[in-house]
């Protein structure tokens, strides 16, 4: 068995649900992560050496192609949210995965990481926004995860506010941070989220103090171990 298959077969993938706080709280869908047999976790150095190549990146969105046509041949109604690295969307292999994932994007929607990502320099500096663009082109609904970290800032919001559907923010960023201020800034995204019609999610979210916190400002869509580890959708 050469490497690269013995990497992937160390590999699985278990989903998050994201809820929907209102009267009573209900599964909204789920959110894909990718996991190490061995690790117990997201396995990051396998993962970077993946998506380094396109060779290798092409044999990984295999991967999750199979992986994803299980889910969805078993959880045909529910929604799940998959990350892609933007590193990723350099390569033509992904590209062709969302070509042949195409039936399934009334259900399956993509988050862009916060990662950042080095461009060739003979490309444009706004090659990003291209390629969101061009998801939203293709008829993908778009997250932009963890605002406020690596290169997923106001900015990248702000320029392609017209092609994204999501806006994601861990709470995780804020544990050293007055909890007034918190709720203070969080509120202000949601105003924002109102005005431009985007779904916010608050991530991170881990006692039932915190989530009602939220749920009396607004914010009803929330993620994290409160409402659920990340486990094999059965």
């Amino acid at each position: 068995m050469d490497k690269t298959q013995e990497l992937l077969d160390d590999l699985y993938l278990v989903c998050q649900p994201i809820m929907l706080c209102s009267q009573t709280n209900s599964i909204d869908g789920y959110e894909i992560l990718l996991r190490s047999k061995k690790l117990c976790a997201f396995p990051e150095k396998m993962f970077l050496w993946f998506i380094e190549k396109e060779e290798r990146n092409s044999k990984l969105m295999a991967y999750y192609f199979k992986e994803l046509k299980k889910l969805m041949g078993s959880h045909c109604n529910t929604k799940l949210s998959l990350n892609l690295h933007p590193k990723q969307l350099q390569h033509p292999s992904t590209w062709g995965f969302l070509d042949n994932i195409s039936l399934m994007k009334r259900n399956v929607s993509i988050e862009l990481t916060e990662h950042y990502c080095e461009f060739d320099p003979v490309e444009k500096a706004d090659d990003l926004q291209t390629y969101i663009s061009n998801l939203k082109n293709r008829g993908f609904t778009l997250a932009i995860d963890d605002i406020g970290s690596g290169q997923n800032n106001f900015e990248l919001v702000s320029k392609n506010i017209q092609n994204i559907h999501t806006i994601k923010i861990s709470l995780l960023q804020f544990k050293n941070i007055n909890e007034d201020i918190m709720f203070n800034f969080l509120s202000s995204w949601l105003n924002l989220s109102h005005h431009y019609h985007l779904k916010l999610i608050v991530e991170g979210v881990e006692s039932e103090s915190v989530s009602n916190k939220l749920k009396n400002l607004g914010l009803v869509y929330q993620q994290g171990y409160y409402h659920g580890k990340a486990q094999i959708l059965s």
